[in-house]
């Protein structure tokens, strides 16, 4: 099995047929497919499921496809590698976060990247944060801005900033007995209809371990993964929303909610940039890596994030 064998079979994949890929290669169709049978053949598994309407990764096929990726992409950055600081990054940089970390930092990180790095090309991922860690650690993704995993194995994270969590609700309901000035105990939400995201989502995740470390019940009036759903349904009257401080505070300002915090514990989650320890971060990743960093702790700075900055040893030093 040799590179140009792994570039055909990724081509293969990627068209989803062998006649599509052969024009792509300007390869004769029979000759790429016997590159692929002997790939079968060397390794003694089946590498594509093979139907009339096109072609599908096996199990086996999956496997080697990851694997593939990361040799083709290693390769071609191998000549940078080695002149290292001499030659700007380029190529492609996958960067997965949570659909709400990338409505304040995709734009910026984009913009800045192609004035500092103009051949490097950035393409975000945005999921829930399971997901993202799914595919970080599957070799999808280079990169990653996670709130944390209690599963670090594999992985280094870097302590970014932590959030506060605010309970908020409608300016126009009347004032809860159960809610103090702008505190709330978690006790109160035995009592309120809260509206939060449904399990699996890291934030209800958090609040429910935060109410189960003091024993309490804790069933939600409406479950709903979005953040802007869940103000849309708050402003509407329909019951008490939780969510970071920096998802509501325009609104806040504007008198449309007013919000409590949490004491008792005081609840907060963190956010780090993380990546895989188990393969190499190329040139391009740890450029990028560095500006995110950079960007995320300057809209702290700037206050266009309301969170608390981590010290400066947690800063990652990827790139110059």
């Amino acid at each position: 099995m040799d590179l140009r064998q792994l570039r055909y079979f990724c081509q293969v994949v990627e068209s989803g047929s062998f006649s599509k890929a052969a024009d792509i290669l300007h390869v004769a169709q029979p000759a790429l497919s016997q590159h692929v049978r002997r790939m079968e053949d060397e390794l003694g598994v089946a590498l594509l499921h093979r139907t009339p309407h096109g072609v599908t990764t096996t199990e086996a096929g999956d496997r080697l496809l990851r694997h593939a990726k990361r040799i083709i992409s290693e390769f071609s950055e191998l000549p940078d590698q080695v002149r290292g600081a001499l030659v700007a990054p380029r190529g492609e940089v996958r960067f997965g976060m949570p659909a709400t970390i990338g409505e304040l930092l995709a734009v910026p990180l984009i913009e800045a990247a192609k004035e500092r790095y103009p051949e490097v090309r950035i393409r975000i991922v945005e999921a829930m944060s399971g997901y993202v860690l799914g595919w970080l650690r599957r070799g999808d993704l280079d990169l990653a801005i996670l709130y944390g995993t209690s599963d670090p194995g594999g992985l280094a994270s870097h302590h970014g900033l932590s959030e506060e969590i605010r309970l908020f609700a409608s300016s126009s309901i009347p004032q809860e007995p159960s809610l103090n000035g702008d505190v709330a105990r978690l006790s109160a939400l035995g009592t309120l209809p809260v509206i939060i995201p449904g399990r699996g989502h890291g934030l209800r995740e958090l609040v429910e371990e935060a109410i189960l470390e003091r024993g309490k019940a804790f069933v939600p009036a409406i479950e709903i993964d979005s953040y802007t759903q869940i103000k849309r349904l708050v402003a509407r009257g329909l019951g008490y929303g939780i969510l970071p401080h920096m998802a509501i505070d325009r609104e806040v300002e504007t008198g449309v909610f007013r919000m409590w915090r949490f004491e008792e514990p005081r609840i907060t989650r963190r956010l780090y940039l993380t990546y895989s320890t188990e393969r190499p971060l190329l040139t391009a990743p740890r450029a990028i890596g560095q500006l995110a960093w950079e960007i995320l702790r300057n809209l702290v700075a700037e206050g266009l994030w309301i969170g608390e900055l981590s010290d400066d040893e947690q800063d990652p030093r990827l790139y110059p």
